[in-house]
């Protein structure tokens, strides 16, 4: 039985996959920062995209094709239950159809094992994707894993802001958005953020507490774009100034 409805949301993320791929064709996006991007291809530098868990959408749309493996782990504290899981069954198979490598750490006894063997995966060499408030958030507020991975690793992050005009916001911790047609929405991709291996806790924290800063403004600045030129900006243009 188990294997059948594995096989149904199999087929039917194959089909979200393909709607998703048709809205994101008529998303009028913009993009800031590419030049990081562009530098990371160059160079081959290993790198740890880091998203917020509910504007990870156009993200990962934006990086499929890249060798990342994608992180995910649900909590453990007895409060993942109901639809959320073959929401998050749903979720890994789209991603696996985009072309991402899944890590689930929740097949593992513990987080901690889990983290344990993402860690020897990006020290391979492969590259990854992580929600800085995830698996259960607080929204917006980063959570150590990313910089504890980066120095176990050597990988530098690489913090990504998104944000669409026009969305559908799901009733779920992360307010996860999903993109109307044809909307506007941007990207804006910070500079690399290196993690020295011999940090200590303290530091560690705060380089932390540095990233949230950032991704934040990120994300403001996406939204910024997002909403598009205001009143002002429009009437500075030559086809509005001469009308």
């Amino acid at each position: 039985m188990d294997r059948l409805v594995g096989g149904a949301i199999w087929l039917f993320a194959l089909v979200v996959v393909a709607l998703f791929r048709i809205i994101d064709s008529t998303i009028n996006l913009s993009i800031s920062g590419y030049e990081h991007v562009a530098a990371i291809l160059r160079t081959q530098r290993q790198v740890l995209v880091v998203v917020w868990h509910g504007r990870g959408l156009l993200p990962v749309f934006f990086f499929q094709g890249l060798p990342l493996l994608v992180y995910s782990s649900h909590p453990r504290d007895g409060s993942f239950r109901g639809i959320a899981r073959p929401v998050r069954r749903l979720t890994l198979a789209a991603l696996q159809h985009l072309g991402y490598r899944v890590f689930d750490a929740a097949t593992y006894p513990s987080e901690p094992r889990g983290v344990i063997r993402f860690l020897q995966l990006l020290e391979r060499g492969r590259g990854g994707v992580i929600a800085a408030d995830g698996p259960g958030g607080p929204v917006f507020r980063a959570k150590p894993g990313a910089v504890f991975m980066a120095k176990k690793t050597g990988v530098a992050l690489l913090p990504v802001g998104a944000a669409m005009r026009d969305k559908v916001v799901l009733d779920s911790w992360d307010r996860f958005e999903i993109p109307r047609p044809f909307t506007r929405a941007a990207l804006v991709i910070g500079e690399l953020v290196e993690v020295p291996a011999d940090i200590d806790d303290s530091g560690a924290e705060r380089l932390s507490a540095h990233l949230e800063t950032m991704m934040n403004a990120l994300m403001a600045r996406a939204e910024a774009k997002a909403a598009g030129p205001s009143a002002s900006e429009v009437a500075q243009t030559p086809e509005h100034a001469h009308g």
